[in-house]
């Protein structure tokens, strides 16, 4: 017989149960299972003495009875497993509740501590837009949001400049935008924030921070520490991953042409009704606008969950999407290939969104 299959019997003798006579001849003459057993025996010895020590009352005189070895035959039929004394067992329960609560402590520090704080912006009431800042990695460590407000579109972009212990530095600038009339057009670009000052501000999690607007009321921000870069559909915490009815949706568009990447709108996300339209504009390429109504000089496009598919000019088209964009099996698209803004905006992408009612179609265009 081996050491490691004695090793529950060693612990069987502890118990004061009998063994199998192989195994007691191989406990008597074997130094390493002689040695478990005083081992077992002290150990024994030291629980129960410091249990002694917290009793107050009298020790009732203990009665020994014979007990019944009702599991003798389950435990010798699982040799695999290696049996250890009750009093060890006890001790070991011990070690993995304080184990358990060890770990305890560690899930409670991950929500106080992290690399990612995650800003939550009250821009409207029962609104939240949601904001994950990383601390250590660069691109990771900004977003921007443009949209209704509580009293007027806003638009921020928000920095994350520095960390001092369980605070970050915040670089925020914003812009009001023109109310929309019916008719009009807004378009939105990270470039607007350039020629806005940045405010900067300390911000611990846990606590409420007021960012300024000129001419809005103070937008409330909270946050918490988080240990990973959490993933959105959209700004909006709660937003479902699947579209509202008569929604369309442009989340984080990449656009192929010919099968081939030609530009990224990286982090974008804009949404829009029925009679809504979305704006696209990249360098190179023209405008793209996207609805689910018909419109004048538009094609029908083809949509399959996050692609959209459609051909312009004898090239072929696609919109990749970070989401399904619309439950709609197809959209309308326009694409202005000679587009071109003026100023500093012709050699940046922007997206923006409009609503669109004088340059509608009774009759739909032809499928491309």
């Amino acid at each position: 017989m081996r050491c490691d299959e004695a090793a529950e019997f060693v612990s069987a003798l502890i118990d004061g149960e009998t063994i199998p006579r192989a195994a007691a001849e191989h406990v008597g003459r074997c130094e390493t299972c002689q040695a478990r057993l005083r081992e077992y025996v002290n150990i024994g010895a030291e629980l129960r003495r410091v249990a002694s020590l917290e009793m107050s009352a009298e020790v009732t005189p203990r009665i020994w009875k014979k007990r019944q070895n009702t599991f003798d035959s389950f435990w010798r039929k699982g040799k695999e497993a290696m049996r250890i004394p009750r009093f060890a067992f006890a001790a070991l329960l011990m070690g993995i509740v304080a184990l358990g609560s060890s770990l305890a402590l560690v899930e409670v520090r991950a929500h106080s501590d992290g690399t990612v704080v995650l800003l939550k912006i009250a821009r409207a009431p029962g609104e939240e837009q949601v904001c994950p800042l990383s601390t250590v990695d660069p691109k990771d460590a900004e977003c921007a949001f443009f949209g209704q407000g509580q009293e007027k579109r806003v638009g921020y972009k928000i920095n994350l400049l520095g960390r001092e212990g369980n605070r970050v530095q915040l670089g925020v600038r914003t812009k009001l935008y023109p109310d929309l009339v019916a008719g009009g057009s807004t378009t939105y670009s990270l470039s607007d924030f350039e020629r806005e000052p940045q405010k900067q501000y300390w911000f611990q999690p846990g606590e409420t921070l007021k960012l300024d607007v000129a001419g809005l009321a103070p937008l409330p921000v909270t946050g918490q520490w988080m240990d990973h870069m959490p993933a959105f559909v959209t700004q909006n915490e709660s937003h479902d991953l699947d579209p509202a009815p008569d929604e369309l949706r442009i989340l984080s568009p990449i656009l192929l042409r010919d099968k081939k990447e030609a530009g990224d709108w990286e982090g974008s996300c804009v949404t829009v009704s029925q009679k809504g339209v979305i704006s696209m504009y990249l360098p190179g390429e023209g405008l793209f606008e996207l609805s689910l109504s018909p419109m004048k000089g538009a094609v029908e496009a083809s949509v399959w969950l996050n692609r959209i598919t459609f051909a312009s000019d004898g090239r072929s088209y696609s919109f990749l999407t970070a989401a399904p964009a619309t439950r709609n099996g197809h959209i309308f698209v326009a694409h202005s290939a000679n587009f071109k803004p003026s100023g500093a905006a012709a050699d940046t992408f922007f997206i923006g969104s409009r609503e669109d009612q004088n340059n509608r179609m009774s009759n739909p265009p032809a499928k491309n």
